[in-house]
């Protein structure tokens, strides 16, 4: 996989796994599936613990960390490591440069490339999964 694209993602991941945890330790617990998410009682709009801002939508969950802001879909299972290309270079922002993508036309090139090449597996519903060897 490209090297750049293999850096955003994992930093968005991480990114993810961080705001996961606030939820977590803020009394909002990671759904089974992402539509366990649509349907818990929670706020739409919140504070988490660390005075951490939150936006919850359709089967993700947008969370303002100190770092910048990382939004992110929960996958069918609950998953919490897909991504899509708008999402990473919106996490990536005015970084994307730093990641080696001239624009996001370049981003979003590069992410075509890996999944024809089979580094990346489409859900079926928005997200993408890097694809792991059998």
């Amino acid at each position: 996989m490209n090297s750049n694209l293999a850096r955003l993602i994992s930093d968005y991941q991480g990114a993810v796994r961080e705001a996961v945890a606030v939820m977590h330790d803020s009394g909002i617990e990671q759904p089974a599936s992402n539509t366990d998410w649509t349907g818990n009682a929670i706020p739409q709009h919140g504070t988490l613990k660390g005075g951490i801002t939150y936006f919850k939508h359709g089967y993700g969950c947008s969370v303002g960390l100190p770092s910048g802001t990382v939004d992110f879909d929960f996958g069918e299972h609950g998953e919490i490591d897909g991504f899509d290309a708008w999402r990473l270079a919106s996490f990536a922002g005015p970084r994307l440069l730093e990641y080696g993508f001239a624009s996001e036309a370049a981003l979003n090139d590069c992410f075509k490339a890996e999944v024809a090449a089979g580094s990346l597996v489409y859900s079926g519903y928005i997200l993408h999964y890097i694809a792991h060897a059998a």
